[in-house]
C-alpha cells in the first residue's frame, strides 16, 4: 500500500519550533529571553483580549548587519526592561542558511502596550535604522497570543 506523506509544516509552525529551540539553547541573558525559563506554556486569559504577538521577517542589507544587531539589541532590551511589563517577550532569530535574514517574535500584554512600544526612544532607533536603508525587506503580522512560553 502507498504511504501518504505528511504535508510540510506551515511557516508559523516552523517559526514557533525555531523560537522554542533557540530559547532552549540560547545563552542570551534572561532580560532578552523573557525571564527565567519555564517548562509550561502560558495560556492567554479566556476573558478579555489575549496578548498581542508580532512576528516580523526581515532581510537586512549585508553591509548593515552590525548596525542592525546593535539597534535590535537596544530595542529588545529596552522593550523588556523599560516598558513597565507591557512587553512579555522579545526574541531575535537569525536564519541559519541565510545570514542576512532575521525573525523577530514579540509578545505584548495588549494593543495599548504595542502602541506605547512604538513611542519609545529604543523603537525610534529601530525606525531610524529602517529609514536609513538598512532593511531590504520586511513582512510583519499581528497575532493573538493564544499559547506561548515566557
Amino acid at each position: 500500500p502507498r504511504t501518504r506523506r505528511k504535508p510540510p509544516p506551515s511557516p508559523v509552525t516552523m517559526l514557533v519550533a525555531a523560537t522554542l529551540a533557540m530559547l532552549s539553547l540560547s545563552s542570551v541573558g534572561p532580560h532578552v529571553r523573557g525571564g527565567a525559563s519555564k517548562s509550561a506554556f502560558r495560556m492567554s486569559a479566556s476573558s478579555g483580549s489575549p496578548p498581542v504577538a508580532i512576528s516580523v521577517e526581515l532581510e537586512i542589507a549585508p553591509d548593515r548587519i552590525d548596525d542592525f544587531l546593535e539597534v535590535i539589541e537596544a530595542d529588545a532590551i529596552g522593550s523588556r526592561e523599560r516598558e513597565n511589563g507591557g512587553c512579555l517577550r522579545f526574541d531575535v532569530l537569525r536564519d541559519q542558511g541565510m545570514p542576512t535574514k532575521f525573525r523577530l517574535y514579540e509578545v505584548y500584554v495588549s494593543e495599548e502596550a504595542v502602541k506605547f512600544h512604538k513611542e519609545t526612544p529604543h523603537f525610534a532607533k529601530w525606525r531610524e535604522f529602517k529609514a536609513s536603508g538598512g532593511v531590504v525587506s520586511q513582512v510583519s503580522s499581528m497575532n493573538d497570543a493564544i499559547m506561548f512560553s515566557g
